[in-house]
């Protein structure tokens, strides 16, 4: 059952994802589809600015949780395949809230220094699951052991963030198996040369 804030969060949430503009979204306007009185928003947020940063953090949290649960999968690819599918999930659900995040004029937005560094904890988390499953490879021997190359660790970075961001955009006549495996096999001969 969600709480209240969660049904205002979520409520603003599906505004953001209906390509809504965030300025014309009035506070009585949310809690009216919340289901909730008017005055209980300003018991959960000061004003709209605050309650648009903690539904980024709401977001972020959610995503967090699709992102950096324990891998099902502990071989190589399995991993690999499971994380991007996951990545996937969060790309797909976030390319909505990045258009509407891109709409609001920067004089009315700002991502406070915690939020911040929410997302930086997010992203140092998931470079150390990448190392994980990277070693995974070395362990099964499908890529080479040697001093880890910062170079080749941003060709595999822009590989898979690249063919993400084609596939999620519709830019790419594949399957998502097909992206998988492409992606698989670029990142082991880059690995490997």
């Amino acid at each position: 059952m969600l709480t209240t804030k969660d049904k205002l969060l979520s409520t603003l949430v599906s505004y953001i994802k209906n390509g809504d503009d965030l300025q014309n979204i009035a506070l009585s306007k949310i809690a009216q589809d919340a289901e909730i009185g008017k005055s209980t928003v300003y018991e959960y947020f000061e004003s709209k600015e605050h309650m648009i940063i903690e539904t980024y953090r709401y977001l972020l949290k959610h995503y967090a949780s699709i992102l950096l649960s324990d891998l099902e999968a502990k071989d190589f690819k399995g991993a690999l395949y499971e994380e991007l599918r996951r990545t996937l999930i969060v790309l797909k659900d976030a390319r909505s809230i990045m258009e509407a995040i891109m709409k609001v004029p920067y004089h009315d937005f700002r991502v406070d220094l915690s939020l911040k560094r929410e997302m930086q904890d997010i992203q140092q988390t998931m470079s150390n699951r990448f190392v994980h499953i990277m070693k995974l490879g070395v362990e099964e021997g499908i890529l080479p052991l040697r001093e880890q190359n910062k170079e080749v660790s941003y060709v595999v970075q822009a590989i898979i963030s690249g063919l993400l961001f084609q596939y999620v955009n519709g830019e790419m006549d594949l399957t998502e198996n097909e992206l998988l495996e492409m992606i698989y096999r670029q990142v082991v001969r880059v690995v490997q040369s």
